[in-house]
């Protein structure tokens, strides 16, 4: 007979346990420990998610106090979740580049890789561009990348004064000055009224001074002047050794040479250019191989060079070369006088002596001697009485204090002389303001030495 009595006392045992096991008490330790974990995993997606989301408004905090490692930290996650954020691509790419303990072209290359992310589409799209520009231009030392940069961002924003004073400055310091004075209107228009006064005076010295008004972009980018050769011209030589592609660079070095009267080395270094086709898209870089050309007495290809020179031909660049064409290579005196006319209507003209002792050279061919003896008493007028260089040395210590009513109407004086009547405008209503209004609190910034 088989004995079942273990067994059972076995079986029961189980029963009671399992019995024991769902009992109230248990369920509802189960319960508490469920809902405690539901709640601190909802608490920590939570957290997380805060975490994720403040990092935006502490990244400006910590940027506000200028820790720049912290920002990034910040923006580094926020980005991971929020990549289309733009006001977080820039701050970024600021936090990389003041960031000291990451200076080098690996924190610019990050902040550059950060800030062409940023679409057209968006609202600060066109500070982006502005940005890469800086960077390209201050940092980088690539002109032509960041003319490209200024371009798009004038595209979206044509009355930025920022990006306006950045392409003047950018014309002035790669030698082309003389397609430079839409983009100061342009700052001068869009500027608050305070700002305009200093603008004025730093256009007065970028015509006068180019070597002191640009100081501050020279010393930032490390060119000094190396014997003869002033920094201007040190710091082309080493914009063109990292962007020899860029043709209006070699056109800048070129037309040093051609002011100095060394017209082949002026050439070879057009010669270098690597993309001639291109080059010649470039007025500027066209009126300075015309030029060259024409004084090394190569008629022909003087000739052909000048039928190739890009549209619009209404330009200052395109009369000066139409003006010299006639004059040295068809010798065509009478066409010679209407362009030198022409070209002498336009702004850079206006304190172009060499110019208007071309064109009475002409006037005289032509019988108007008369018309040629008042073009020279003129010059002699402007270079030894309305603005000697002792009176433009004057005028620049003078311009220390821009609270002086005096002073801006000698500028307004000075411009209407050489019928620069924007100018004059310009100089005259600040000198009314500073009669009305009383002193000034405009800031007498120190000028470049």
């Amino acid at each position: 007979m088989t004995d079942y009595g273990p067994k059972s006392t076995r079986n029961g045992a189980v029963q009671s346990a399992s019995s024991e096991d769902q009992s109230p008490a248990f369920l509802s330790r189960h319960r508490t420990f469920f809902l405690v974990t539901c709640v601190l995993a909802v608490g920590w997606s939570g957290y997380s998610y805060w975490s994720i989301e403040s990092g935006l408004i502490r990244s400006r905090q910590a940027a506000g106090r200028g820790h720049w490692r912290k920002t990034q930290d910040h923006l580094d996650r926020y980005l991971s979740w929020h990549p289309d954020d733009a006001e977080a691509r820039l701050l970024i790419a600021e936090a990389l580049v003041r960031d000291d303990t990451r200076s080098g072209p690996d924190a610019v290359n990050r902040a550059i890789e950060h800030l062409v992310q940023i679409e057209d589409d968006s609202p600060l799209a066109a500070k982006a561009r502005l940005q890469l520009a800086r960077l390209s231009l201050l940092i980088l030392q690539r002109p032509a990348a960041a003319e490209r940069f200024l371009g798009e961002s004038l595209d979206l924003d044509p009355d930025s004064p920022d990006a306006n004073i950045l392409m003047w400055k950018l014309m002035d310091v790669t030698g082309r000055h003389v397609i430079s004075r839409q983009y100061f209107w342009r700052a001068y228009e869009a500027s608050l009224p305070s700002s305009r006064p200093p603008l004025l005076r730093d256009w007065f010295l970028a015509e006068f001074y180019p070597e002191t008004a640009n100081a501050g972009f020279h010393n930032a980018m490390g060119a000094k002047a190396t014997g003869n050769i002033p920094a201007s011209i040190s710091l082309l030589v080493r914009l063109r050794e990292n962007e020899p592609e860029a043709h209006f660079l070699h056109a800048a070095l070129a037309a040093y040479y051609l002011e100095r009267g060394q017209p082949k080395s002026s050439l070879e270094l057009l010669k270098e250019s690597p993309d001639l086709a291109q080059a010649m898209k470039d007025p500027f870089f066209v009126s300075v191989l015309f030029e060259s050309l024409s004084d090394l007495g190569e008629s022909e290809k003087a000739q052909a060079c000048f039928e190739k020179f890009p549209r619009p031909h209404s330009n200052y660049l395109y009369w000066r070369s139409k003006a010299m064409f006639h004059h040295y290579v068809t010798e065509d005196a009478v066409a010679a006088v209407h362009a030198y006319e022409e070209a002498l209507t336009q702004w850079p003209a206006k304190f172009d002596w060499g110019l208007m002792t071309k064109l009475s050279e002409c006037l005289r061919k032509i019988g108007r001697s008369d018309d040629a003896g008042k073009l020279q008493e003129r010059v002699k007028q402007m270079t030894t009485t309305v603005l000697t260089t002792e009176k433009a040395s004057q005028l620049r210590k003078k311009l220390r204090d821009l609270n002086d009513p005096t002073v801006a109407g000698e500028l307004s004086e000075v411009y209407t002389e050489f019928g620069l009547f924007r100018e004059a405008r310009a100089w005259g209503e600040h000198q009314q303001k500073l009669l009305t209004s009383g002193p000034s609190l405009l800031p007498s910034a120190t000028l470049a030495k």
